[in-house]
């Protein structure tokens, strides 16, 4: 029997008092994606946290590559870290390198390469990014998409097996929009990765061709099989995506 890539095991998680998560589970094998919407303020990006191991979860499992990240060595940690990719929101690119050096710092902290070899990796991703003449500008001189796109390309240049992306492409221009969703696209069917991304722009819920969840009250429902219904107590998020899925 294939082992999943990465699997959540009855997570739960609360803020204070008050439960966010309540008992989610699903897990995707190599190549696999998983889209979760939501509205705002739902917990999806807690979520995500506790997917990457940013959280731990107050009750449940995370497993990466068939082990549970809370069984693993802090060295163990470390090495299975740099076979993941992390978009933040907010980019999290650091202020006071430019933008080369910023896509290019996991791999000269992790690898062992020529600078010609950084070049070649690093310019090649940008160039598919549509991050052109950047490379020595700094954060904050570059526009929201471009920074979107530079965080994507620091999580992707180690090649990572599992990749979490949060919004990705939210409030950007419909060619960064483009951009982000080929190259997403492009690595899920070259190198294969499991990809756990939030969502809730259907231009890239579209291009993606994955299962989608919304995360609702603390559980994950599926659209396209929960039956449509007027019923009241139905959350609004599910039937405003289920009308334009």
């Amino acid at each position: 029997m294939t082992i999943p890539l990465f699997r959540v095991d009855d997570v739960k998680y609360s803020v204070g008092v008050v439960p966010v998560i309540k008992g989610v589970s699903f897990a995707l094998s190599q190549g696999e994606a998983l889209i979760i919407a939501g509205r705002t303020g739902c917990g999806k990006s807690i979520l995500l946290e506790i997917c990457a191991g940013l959280r731990l979860p107050q009750a449940g499992k995370i497993f990466w590559e068939g082990k549970c990240i809370t069984e693993y060595t802090r060295e163990e940690l470390g090495e299975a870290r740099q076979r993941t990719g992390f978009v933040f929101q907010k980019h999290a690119l650091i202020h006071n390198l430019n933008i080369f050096d910023n896509i290019a710092l996991p791999l000269r902290y992790h690898l062992i390469l020529t600078e010609k070899e950084i070049r070649v990796r690093v310019k090649r991703l940008m160039e598919e990014l549509g991050l052109f003449d950047v490379d020595r500008k700094f954060p904050n001189e570059l526009s929201s998409g471009q920074k979107k796109c530079a965080s994507l390309a620091r999580a992707l240049i180690m090649d990572p097996c599992i990749i979490f992306a949060d919004e990705p492409t939210a409030g950007v221009d419909p060619y960064t929009e483009a951009c982000i969703t080929n190259v997403i696209n492009h690595v899920r069917s070259e190198k294969q990765p499991a990809i756990i991304m939030l969502c809730n722009d259907i231009q890239t819920i579209r291009s993606m061709h994955c299962p989608i969840k919304i995360l609702d009250n603390g559980k994950l429902i599926d659209p396209r099989t929960e039956p449509s219904s007027d019923d009241e107590v139905r959350p609004a998020i599910l039937k405003t995506f289920q009308e334009m899925l």
